[in-house]
């Protein structure tokens, strides 16, 4: 792409005047573009260059930028659209001065300057800031500052910070990271307590995102996943507390709904309580504590002056000053009603922002393993200065490039822009999504998917088929088959927020619930992400851990199986692209972590049978059964989840991971008939894998690699794509053999047309008309047979078509793409049956008990012979 100016556009949609708000967004660009950051400048509205804060996501094999990171900060009318402009300048120009944010930092002691203010922390602090200072005086009190938890005997326990980090050095934002824990009371574990603290140039505002992790293990007795564990820990509240150094006349100001003025109230304490999701099922078992109780008290939220109940309402969006003199001081949570209970509270010069409130009917349980973050504002300013009273926080700038650009970058794979897009009932089925009477927000309300365990999920409507049950029906999908990346994807093609908005909800829900954040269980679960909730069976008081005990009053023997995380369910590109389009460096960290897992459940030496054998596990590779390690998505998404992280961070050792799985699973001179691919219901997922191998040679191809593992998996999936072209077929003309002919198998026909596509491009020249048949033909049936269901809507097939659904169109206007031919000829060698260190160890401590009781026979005969020899 020859293009050097990039419109970014920005768009205002809450009535809110916004001045000098901080942004941060990721941007694709195309190869070659630029590899100096520094080159890159960004001009507003009024075509004036403004500073920008640029940074280096990810590279292409050129060493030019294919993600970078940009912080600047835009200004817009409210309810109106304004055009800012990314440029490419070999030769930089001056910028105008600008208020930029300094950092000193002296042991366990920093001070950062925005300017607007300036902020001193410490690492022996229990609260935020030692003090804050606005135009040389302190506005802030420390003595009634503090981060503190309330265990489930009423006693209040002060956090405690050992670690101290700057995670994020720039002009415009900078981040520190902060760790510690709190105590939870007698006989519990410690939670983990970790503080980004993000300050923002010429501002007096910062964003603490602040994650509460409870590191024990899940006990999980029978291998149940249910709320009351003994691993779990529980308290009575969370908050965090700033003080206010109080002058003349100070008085509260607050406003419950976005975009409303404020309403003032002097000499009395205020309290907005949001104590359910405010929704018609407010009540809904979604929200049952370890007793099967759902504790919600009353429908929303509840303002409270003075101990009197001022005003009621159902989803509040609160913003709370103190002002006190000249000095102003405002406090707001993110996600407010979204993640109730929640609460925010003015008195005595404190604000106290409660992530997990006292005055909730209930005692909080943080499961083993789980973890949940907050963001949390604070900003300090002067009463005349213009400060921004946090009105942006619950509606954020998000700024975006076209669908366009999007996709000629290439930076994501098989982009189609919307507009462009010739398949109008695909593109008219998928936008339901987000548009139509069953779109996923409207779904939320169905179960009250909402609460601070549960918002963010998709409610799993397609597993209430079979129920019959008066009330709604509890089941989580978990991300299931990614649908955040799928979302992901719409939004870069269509530009429209809500897809954008689905993704981060889904992605910042699965890095803290969905995910077992513990290194204390064994090393199949550690880190590992659960299931959906099990099929058929209300998820109760498993909330989404995908095994209650409830399943034991079901008489079919299957659904009584307990389980954890398993590799059939590690879904990691979505997060990769998540990291690429926000920075979240929590997104970044599950994929790496989610890695490492895939390593170490197929690490022999982590298991008991190392004792006997030294080899892999096979726990990364297997699909439905433990002995078979063919084709199947177990495989497949723990290849996907290595080749993510090596792409996130080039380290070799997670590709030769990847390649390693590739060899044991797949090889070119398979006999396909012995995997049993045609039965549908156990080998339906060999489709993912060679999915998930078309990605691995597009990657190759990328890096210009055509090695022996390029040509290894490619002649792989010629092989494949070849027999499936002579075997395959549509699920529904064979219902008889389905457990259950839904409108999913109709939805995983798509998978085929991509698996054909990939062979298009990169199996023989003489083929490729074939597979490009094949390929309209499953598109096209998969669609049709799709929207034929009344169904078609749930979530699972919906699931299926955002992950698979773009690559068809790309193909339809880019029929020409093909890779070169490879012109060095490999040997292969013949395909190895690939043997699970448990088969191993079980056959070696058989022949050591074989051995041990032949030696003793030997000794007993022996010694009988002895004795008879003796005179």
């Amino acid at each position: 792409m020859s293009q050097r100016s990039i419109p970014i556009f920005i768009r205002e949609t809450s009535g809110v005047k916004r001045s000098n708000e901080p942004v941060t967004f990721g941007l694709p660009l195309p190869k070659g573009f630029t590899c100096d950051v520094s080159a890159l400048r960004v001009l507003s509205d009024q075509n004036i260059p403004i500073p920008l804060q640029a940074s280096s996501l990810a590279i292409w094999p050129d060493k030019s930028l294919k993600w970078a990171l940009l912080d600047f900060q835009a200004s817009v009318e409210p309810l109106k659209a304004s055009e800012y402009r990314l440029e490419f300048r070999e030769s930089p120009s001056l910028l105008p001065s600008h208020p930029a944010i300094t950092t000193m930092i002296d042991g366990d002691r920093a001070v950062v300057d925005t300017v607007a203010a300036k902020f001193f922390l410490s690492r022996t602090s229990s609260g935020l800031f030692e003090r804050v200072e606005i135009n040389g005086e302190n506005v802030s009190d420390s003595s009634k500052s503090k981060i503190s938890l309330i265990d489930k005997e009423g006693k209040e326990h002060l956090a405690e910070f050992k670690q101290f980090s700057l995670e994020t050095d720039g002009p415009l934002r900078t981040t520190f990271r902060i760790e510690g824990d709190v105590a939870c009371g007698r006989m519990r574990p410690k939670a983990h307590l970790v503080l980004r603290i993000t300050f923002f140039a010429g501002s007096g505002s910062v964003k603490i995102e602040c994650t509460v992790h409870n590191p024990a293990r899940a006990v999980h007795p029978g291998n149940y996943w249910d709320l009351g564990d003994k691993g779990s820990i529980f308290f009575k509240d969370l908050s965090i507390s700033a003080g206010m150094a109080l002058g003349d006349n100070p008085v509260i100001e607050w406003t419950d709904r976005h975009g409303e003025p404020f309403s003032i109230l002097a000499d009395k304490e205020l309290d907005i309580y949001q104590d359910s999701s405010g929704g018609i099922n407010w009540k809904s078992a979604n929200h049952v504590n370890r007793f099967g109780r759902v504790p919600n008290s009353f429908c929303g939220y509840r303002v409270c002056a003075g101990g009197s109940i001022v005003r009621e309402g159902k989803r509040a969006t609160p913003i709370v000053s103190l002002k006190s003199g000249n000095n102003i001081m405002s406090g707001a949570i993110s996600g407010f009603w979204q993640n109730f209970p929640k609460a925010i509270e003015a008195n005595d010069g404190v604000l106290t922002l409660r992530l997990f409130p006292g005055q909730y009917k209930d005692t909080f349980e943080l499961q083993g393993g789980e973890q949940k973050t907050h963001a949390v504002y604070l900003s300090f300013g002067s009463v005349g200065d213009g400060a921004d009273r946090l009105r942006w926080v619950h509606d954020p700038l998000i700024p975006r490039v076209s669908p366009e650009w999007n996709a000629g970058t290439k930076a994501v794979n098989y982009l189609v822009p919307a507009n462009n897009d010739k398949h109008a009932e695909h593109v008219k089925f998928l936008e339901s999504a987000i548009k139509g009477e069953n779109n996923f927000f409207a779904r939320r309300e169905i179960i009250d998917e909402y609460g601070w365990r549960n918002f963010g999920d998709l409610y799993a409507d397609h597993e209430k088929a079979y129920y019959k049950g008066a009330e709604p029906f509890i089941s989580h999908y978990n991300n299931q088959y990614d649908i955040v990346y799928g979302a992901l994807v719409q939004y870069l093609q269509s530009g429209q927020s809500e897809w954008r908005e689905i993704a981060r909800d889904l992605a910042r829900h699965v890095i803290d619930i969905d995910t077992y954040h513990t290194e204390k269980d064994k090393s199949a679960y550690n880190g590992g992400q659960f299931w959906h909730t099990v099929h058929y069976v209300a998820a109760s008081t498993a909330t989404h851990r995908s095994y209650t005990k409830n399943v034991l009053k079901y008489k079919d023997k299957v659904l009584r199986t307990g389980g954890g995380p398993a590799n059939e369910h590690n879904y990691t590109s979505g997060l990769l692209l998540y990291y690429y389009l926000s920075g979240d460096q929590q997104a970044k960290e599950a994929v790496l972590a989610s890695a490492e897992w895939v390593i170490n459940i197929d690490d022999g030496l982590k298991t008991i049978f190392g004792i006997l054998d030294k080899s892999d596990t096979g726990k990364s590779s297997s699909t439905v059964e433990s002995t078979y390690h063919g084709p199947g998505r177990g495989a497949g998404n723990s290849i996907n989840t290595l080749i993510n992280a090596y792409i996130l961070s080039t380290n070799r050792r997670y590709l030769s991971e990847a390649e390693k799985l590739i060899r044991r699973c797949i090889h070119p001179k398979d006999d396909i008939q012995k995997h049993r691919l045609l039965d549908a219901e156990r080998r339906w997922s060999y489709t993912v894998f060679l999915q998930i191998l078309g990605k691995y040679l597009d990657m190759k191809e990328e890096m210009g690699e055509r090695d022996f593992m390029y040509c290894y998996a490619r002649e792989s999936l010629a092989h494949y794509a070849a027999w499936m072209a002579d075997n395959e077929y549509l699920y529904l003309d064979k219902p008889e053999i389905l457990d259950f002919p839904t409108e999913t198998w109709a939805a995983q026909d798509m998978r085929k047309a991509n698996v054909f596509l990939f062979g298009a491009k990169y199996g023989p020249g003489t083929s490729t008309a074939l597979f490009l048949g094949k390929a309209k033909f499953f598109f096209e049936n998969s669609i049709n047979s799709l929207l034929s269901f009344k169904t078609s809507h749930f979530v699972r097939p919906m699931a299926v078509l955002l992950f698979c659904g773009n690559m068809h169109s790309y193909f339809a206007g880019h029929p020409e793409e093909k890779a070169g031919p490879v012109s060095q000829d490999h040997d292969f060698g013949s395909p190895a049956v690939f043997i699970p260190q448990r088969v191993k160890a079980v056959k070696k401590a058989v022949m050591l008990i074989k051995l041990f009781l032949i030696a003793g026979a030997i000794a007993a005969t022996a010694l009988v012979l002895f004795s008879k020899m003796r005179p």
